[in-house]
């Protein structure tokens, strides 16, 4: 095999595991990926190879973007990929290094594409199938890349001053006047925006045949082709086509025409451009909008209005709304009804044909008295032969309207104007719950200006409806203190309300619900006040927060460059592994797994929430920020040896704690000395393999040797740092970022203050990340000094190597024969350098830094040494895992923790332990690709040459 190729990327051989994406429209470098062809078909298997190609663009990049053998889709930057970017000329991307994504409660619903919502737990299994709506300049949609599911998370309930709520974790940001801001800086009284339109329930529909070819057996044979190459034809209930065409259909019924051939549809211009990208969709081409003066006539009253239409000229599009129900000549004259499938649509797809009728026919909403509203009516004139048709037809759509909740009016048929015509009226109840549930579920569709109308119509209604629940509230609880003796002066005192309306409620009690307050706006007054933006987005004041307990929490992420998605209608949007070395065998720890395996689980904190080794005071927090290992060593948590073993002796000098938020600190300060969740965890092991004697011995590594791996990173407070600086630099260089095929991919030029800031921030988290491992392995040291009744000095508890993942470092590297200071990102890479480079610890440099990776808690792990071609094609880097083959989601819908934990046990002999049984389901050994493979191609590449293969006895997690 010579390319291979995945969706629109093709990739050329260029050497054994080495293949490359030529540079094309806008990438400034080659993107390069190592891995066999089993392993290429597990990286092409989602959006890797397409963020790899991204990553190109990113200024300064030199030589080629990496991605390891262990690579797989993250957010922005592939995990497994390596960029060297110029340190004077390029940029630093935190997007590159890595950073949290935060979350929503499960029933937070997601505004999806043709007028549908879901909750966001129920998408793990359709994302990839399905579009969100994304509040960019224009509300638009935008297909899903992302699902995430996460344990147990602190939530806080949010409620509008409309009534409206939505649970999310404290560092989830909500858009508001000042761009996205993390719901931890939201205060009461703050203003976010929202979506008043939330949509219907999705449901799956039911699977039937539409249209068929029988159904055009008597037009031209290329009609039919045409129809057929463009997926139209059999046309089924579930096509996404046929979505569109029921809402082409349905306002066409409204307020369209044929003439000959020919489809035309008249709106607003910018109605119809909307319009027109449905038809596109279709694959037919609309012409251009036209316009043309007329002049109208009514009551006496003349005037002239431009007139906007658009045409189809395709004969293909007419045969298919003819069919579709479309009435065609004279719709006064026609006896058209509802087509005679629309009873068997869900509820959805009816609400897209209505909502589209409704635009073009509908009135808009509009008030008949300062607070209250005119029902929505809609009307038609139908010759008296026909008008029992029109009548069906209206009761039709109050059948399918009040299947979605929403009550309508009898209705009305008198005569007309004109000689034996008849005019027929539906109008929508005007109960002010009724009107919000039509406006928000339903609505209208292709009409810009009533949506307008729709979307402050329900934010008034929803504030006035809250408004007076809560006065009703007042008017029951100062019923009942005054029937129990309570003083009305004192009643009046305790409610910040009218004094008038305590003393009635107090004395006379109420019949009936309140009116609002004498201030409340008209709806008129609300309408001149409040801004609808381009998007469809209103503001409204946050009016409380409250702490909701603790749930698991999801999220996902979408294409679009807005980055953000409608939930509840409200617009909202580093790492490492070290070895320690024992003297013991297996054999001293067999028949002791269980009870090692108990000790370590007590002994260490594991999980998504707080509590660590050590209480982080500020002091302890700023001093482990600044100083690494250092501060470990001085505390009595470290020695000596600790710090040569450790790349760049535990401690990046560049580290500033004063560039790392409070936020980020407050994170860390009670998650000193704790695993985490997710893929982090503790792992005793022992030694089955040693494949280079020599550098075996360099390293005190022999067969059936126990050694411990640690596998955590910075916790909360490095994902904190790279949340920050992110929505910092997405502000101060959104020229950058417009250059930029993905928004995740935000970077501060090198030179600029906030790439010397965040670098300084992530060497400081990069710092807390060792101290954290440290402290890891100082109660790893005590425990089993305990279980084995020895100091850990006799056991020869001595650090092999602590080295990290997810970074960007300063390093120099050889640049077209020229030594050049880049930064080189590794996100989910490790570095791997060779014998003989300087920054290889002393006691290493002879045969070349260890590279530890890490594989599943089923296959086992290696370490490797620096290979001696790191240097000249991985800018010294290697894979840091085997990879995950599937998502959390679908491990824990795959696997079971409880039979995967004892499957471990009774058929490998390995003992696990965790907070969960979802949390081994996500890390079972099925998820990960395979690690022998991985390793056997940075083997072959000389990337990372293999010393060693170790073998699960007991592992906690997370």
């Amino acid at each position: 095999m010579t390319t291979f190729e995945a969706g629109d990327i093709t990739l050329h051989r260029v050497r054994e595991h080495v293949w490359e994406m030529p540079p094309e429209g806008g990438m400034r470098v080659p993107a390069r990926v190592f891995a066999s062809e089993a392993l290429l078909e597990e990286i092409a298997d989602d959006r890797t190879l397409q963020q790899l190609r991204n990553t190109t663009h990113l200024p300064g990049i030199e030589k080629y973007a990496i991605c390891m053998p262990d690579g797989h889709q993250g957010y922005g930057f592939p995990v497994g990929g390596v960029a060297g970017i110029d340190a004077e000329n390029g940029c630093i991307s935190p997007g590159a290094v890595g950073y949290d994504i935060n979350c929503l409660t499960g029933d937070a619903d997601v505004r999806l594409s043709f007028g549908r919502k879901m909750p966001i737990a129920e998408l793990r299994e359709r994302f990839e199938d399905e579009e969100a709506v994304v509040a960019g300049d224009e509300l638009t949609e935008s297909e899903l890349r992302l699902f995430t599911e996460s344990g147990e998370r602190e939530v806080f309930e949010v409620e509008t001053e409309t009534g409206r709520t939505l649970r999310s974790t404290g560092d989830h940001p909500f858009l508001t006047p000042d761009g996205m801001v993390e719901l931890d800086d939201i205060d009461e009284g703050d203003t976010v925006y929202v979506h008043p339109f939330e949509g219907i329930e999705h449901e799956s529909p039911e699977e039937f045949t539409v249209l068929t070819e029988d159904d055009f057996a008597d037009e031209d044979p290329q009609l039919v082709a045409f129809l057929k190459r463009h997926d139209l034809l059999p046309l089924k209930s579930t096509d996404e086509a046929f979505n569109r065409l029921l809402k082409l259909a349905g306002f066409h019924t409204g307020d369209g025409a044929f003439s000959g051939p020919q489809t035309w549809f008249y709106a607003d211009s910018g109605d119809l451009e909307t319009i027109r990208e449905d038809v596109a969709a279709l694959g037919f081409t609309p012409s251009r909008i036209y316009s043309r003066e007329r002049d109208h006539e009514i009551d006496g009253n003349e005037f002239t209005r431009t007139e906007y239409s658009v045409k189809v000229g395709a004969h293909g599009f007419k045969q298919l709304l003819l069919r579709l129900g479309v009435p065609d000549g004279s719709k006064v004259e026609s006896s058209f009804t509802l087509p005679s499938w629309f009873d068997r649509l869900a509820d959805w797809q009816r609400a897209l044909y209505l909502s589209a009728f409704f635009g073009a026919e509908m009135s808009e909403p509009s008030a008949v008295s300062n607070t209250n509203f005119y029902c929505p009516k809609v009307s038609q004139n139908r010759r008296t032969e026909v008008a029992d048709a029109g009548e069906e037809f209206l009761r039709g759509i109050a059948e399918a309207l009040d299947s979605i909740g929403i009550g309508t009016n009898e209705i009305e048929r008198f005569e007309a104007e004109t000689d034996e015509t008849e005019r027929l009226r539906l109008g929508v109840q005007s109960d002010a719950e009724n009107l919000v549930r039509f406006f928000s579920t339903v609505g209208y569709s292709y009409s810009r200006e009533k949506e307008r109308k729709a979307a402050l119509a329900v934010q008034y209604l929803r504030r006035k409806e809250h408004v007076i629940d809560r006065r009703a509230e007042i008017a029951s609880e100062v019923e009942t203190l005054a029937d129990g003796g309570t003083p009305v002066s004192e009643l009046k005192d305790r409610y910040d309300i009218n004094e008038r309306f305590v003393e009635r409620s107090a004395w006379s009690g109420r019949s009936g619900r309140p009116r609002p307050p004498a201030g409340f706006p008209t709806f008129e007054e609300f309408c001149e006040s409040t801004e609808v933006r381009e998007n469809l987005t209103v503001p409204v004041e946050v009016e409380s927060i409250e702490p909701a307990g603790v749930e698991p929490v999801y999220d996902i992420g979408v294409e679009h460059d807005a980055h953000n998605f409608l939930a509840n209608g409200i617009v909202v949007s580093n790492c490492g592994v070290r070895m320690v070395k024992t003297n013991l065998t297996y054999d001293d720890v067999r028949g002791r797994e269980e009870e090692l395996v108990d000790a370590l689980f007590e002994a260490i904190p594991s999980g998504l929430g707080g509590g660590g080794i050590v209480e982080g005071s500020g002091d302890t927090v700023e001093a482990a920020l600044e100083r690494g290992v250092d501060w470990c060593l001085e505390e009595g948590y470290a020695v000596e040896s600790d710090l040569a073993h450790c790349e760049d002796e535990g401690r990046r000098p560049d580290a500033d704690a004063a560039a790392v938020s409070k936020k980020a600190k407050d994170r860390g300060r009670n998650q000193m000395g704790s695993l985490g969740s997710g893929n982090h965890f503790l792992e005793v092991q022992r030694v089955t393999d040693v494949f280079d004697s020599a550098v075996g011995d360099a390293y005190g590594l022999e067969e059936d040797q126990v050694v411990v791996l640690v596998h955590c990173g910075s916790r909360g407070l490095g994902h904190q740092v790279c949340n920050d600086y992110l929505r910092d630099i997405e502000e101060a260089h959104s020229g950058l970022l417009s250059q930029l095929p993905d928004r995740e991919l935000a970077a501060a030029p090198a030179g600029s203050q906030l790439a010397e800031d965040y670098y300084d921030a992530m060497c400081a988290a990069i710092n807390f990340a060792w101290v954290n491992r440290q402290l890891i392995t100082h109660r790893t040291r005590e425990v089993f000094a305990d279980v084995f009744g020895e100091p850990w000095e006799d056991l020869e508890m001595e650090l092999l190597y602590d080295v990290a993942h997810n970074i960007a470092k300063k390093e120099v590297h050889d640049v077209d024969g020229e030594d050049r200071e880049l930064y080189v990102h590794r996100k989910g890479a490790t570095r791997a350098f060779p014998a003989g480079h300087p920054e290889v610890p002393k006691a290493y440099r002879d045969v070349g830094q260890p590279v530890i990776i890490p594989g599943s808690m089923g296959a086992g792990s290696y370490v490797l040494c620096g290979g001696s071609e790191s240097m000249n094609v991985s800018f010294g880097s290697t894979a840091h895992g085997a990879g995950r083959l599937m998502s959390r989601t679908q491990a824990k819908d795959e696997f079971w923790g409880g039979d995967v934990r004892d499957d471990l046990r009774d058929t490998n002999q390995i003992y696990v332990k965790a907070q969960s049984g979802a949390t081994i389901a996500e890390e079972a050994p099925g998820v990960y690709k395979d690690v022998d493979e991985v390793v056997r191609v940075s083997d072959e590449l000389g990337i990372g040459d293999k010393v060693a293969r170790v073998y699960p006895v007991c592992n906690i997690k997370g």
